[in-house]
Order: C-alpha cells, then sequence, then structure tokens
C-alpha cells in the first residue's frame, strides 16, 4: 500500500504536469483532452489494498485521496465536452453555459444529504460512507450510486464529482464573463507577478480572516475579484489550495515571506518618511 505522503507526491506531479500542459498550448480543447488522459494515468496510480491497517486510513483513501484523483479526470472530461460542443453564437452559448450551471445544481439538490455532509466537515458517518464493511448497510441519500468500484466507494464517487463540479462551476463562470463582456482591465499596468499559488494563499487567507465584506463573501468572489485586479488566471483555485494544504513545511510560505518582507521595510524606511522606498 501506497502510503498518505506518497499520494501527496503523486497527486502534486500529476497537478504539475497538468498546469503545465494548460498554461503552454495555444488549443483549450486539446488542452483538456491531453488533461483528462493525463488524470487518467495517475488514477490507475490510485488503488486501494487488499486490507487496510485500520478504519481510519481506509476512511481516509475512500473519502480524500481517491476522489482527488478522480475529480481531475471528472473536470477534464465536463470540460472537454464543454468545449467540444460550445455554439459560435453568443446568445446560444450563454444558454448552453445555463443549461450546465442547472446540470450542477440538479445533482447536488438530488444528492442534498452528501452535499451537506461535506460542506459541514462531519464524520459521524464516515465509517457508513467510506469503508466496505458497511456498504451493507442502507444508503439512502440518492436514487442512483455508483457501484462495483474497489478502488471507491459510492459516497466517495460523489464526493470525486463534487470537487469536479466546483471547479467546473469556476470555468463556466469565466467563460460566462468573457461573453457578458465582464473582464475589464485596469487602466494601470497592475499585474500579479509572484505564482498562481501565492495568490491563492491570499484569497484564502482574506477569507479565513474576515477582512472582506466583515467575512460575509464566499471564497469564490474573492478569487474572481483578485482575477481581475492583478489579470491573473484563479479559475482552479480550489485544486490549487488543495496542493498548499499537503505542503511538506510551511503551508502559508507566501504570507510568511510577506510579513518578513513588511517587517524588513519598516526597519529601513526613514522615520519621516511614508513607507515608500
Amino acid at each position: 500500500m501506497i502510503e498518505n505522503e506518497a499520494f501527496n507526491i503523486l497527486f502534486l506531479e500529476m497537478k504539475q504536469k497538468i498546469n503545465e500542459l494548460v498554461e503552454t498550448s495555444p488549443n483549450r480543447l486539446a488542452a483538456a483532452e491531453q488533461s483528462f488522459l493525463i488524470a487518467n494515468e495517475y488514477c490507475e496510480k490510485v488503488s486501494a489494498p487488499e486490507k487496510f491497517d485500520s478504519p481510519l486510513k481506509e476512511i481516509y483513501f475512500y473519502k480524500q485521496i481517491r476522489p482527488s484523483f478522480e475529480a481531475e479526470l471528472i473536470y477534464f472530461g465536463e470540460v472537454y465536452f464543454i468545449l467540444s460542443f460550445f455554439p459560435p453564437r453568443r446568445k446560444d452559448a450563454i444558454k448552453f453555459l445555463n443549461q450546465q450551471f442547472l446540470t450542477i445544481h440538479r445533482f447536488r439538490t438530488r444528492n442534498h444529504v452528501l452535499y451537506d455532509y461535506f460542506r459541514l466537515n462531519k464524520k459521524d458517518q464516515d465509517e457508513v460512507f467510506f469503508t466496505k464493511s458497511k456498504l451493507n448497510s442502507p444508503i439512502w441519500l440518492t436514487k442512483t450510486l455508483p457501484l462495483g468500484d474497489r478502488n471507491a466507494t459510492p459516497a466517495g464517487k460523489v464526493n470525486a464529482r463534487f470537487l469536479a463540479l466546483q471547479e467546473l462551476e469556476c470555468f463556466l463562470q469565466k467563460m460566462m464573463s468573457e461573453l457578458e463582456g465582464n473582464t475589464e482591465q485596469l487602466s494601470g499596468p497592475i499585474k500579479w507577478t509572484a505564482s498562481k499559488a501565492a495568490l491563492v494563499e491570499l484569497a484564502y487567507a482574506l477569507k479565513a480572516s474576515g477582512a472582506v465584506n466583515h467575512g460575509n463573501v464566499t471564497i469564490r468572489d474573492i478569487a474572481n475579484h483578485l482575477e481581475k485586479v492583478f489579470q491573473r488566471d484563479l479559475s482552479q483555485f480550489y485544486r490549487t489550495f488543495q496542493e498548499i494544504r499537503i505542503r511538506k513545511n510551511s503551508r502559508t510560505t507566501f504570507l510568511d515571506r510577506l510579513k518578513d518582507k513588511l517587517e524588513k521595510w519598516m526597519d529601513n524606511t526613514d522615520f519621516d518618511g511614508k513607507g515608500e522606498l
């Protein structure tokens, strides 16, 4: 069995390959196709052992590890479908995108019990949802749950789709903004020149601190605003945040560096100045 740390490394390796491909490919459809193939390649490497060392390890595999990889596969499969059938006329394209939003809403509604379970970070039913020994227990969450995959539980499959649809929603919103002409840029040449991960780290820090709208704002709203202000693509901010969460050393490298730089700037600033260097 591959230990959790090895799965984390494998996930980061997959994400790095996909990000490099997406950023360098001039063709979005081709990039989606190749990203799907990369995700499929890595999904095949994430297999459940014949026997887990403990129930906690089994739950973590079926609840977190496998769904994270499957989510990438689902996401790029959906993106490929959308780009393949994207209407050429603006009016038809907007209608088409709204239909995709409706599909996402329907899936969440149909699986609302599990959706709330994940959103509220509950754990009381983990053994029922994410261990094979409990799969004979009554499952009353939805009409149709996928069965027969030894590498996943039905609830884990649904969780993978939740993760994928969260990213897909950001993708759809970005495309809708482009169609509606909401991609205005600042007149001044202000661009984010640090890494994408650094900007995502800042976005989550703003959300966690309640510094924006007294905390009454979603992380998606913050990310969309920073994306426009700094002209940096944050369409996959949630996946980037997952990478940040599993960093080996400090998980707040950018914020740590920001604090250090500001303190040094203060130390070096003349007492009669305004902080301008």
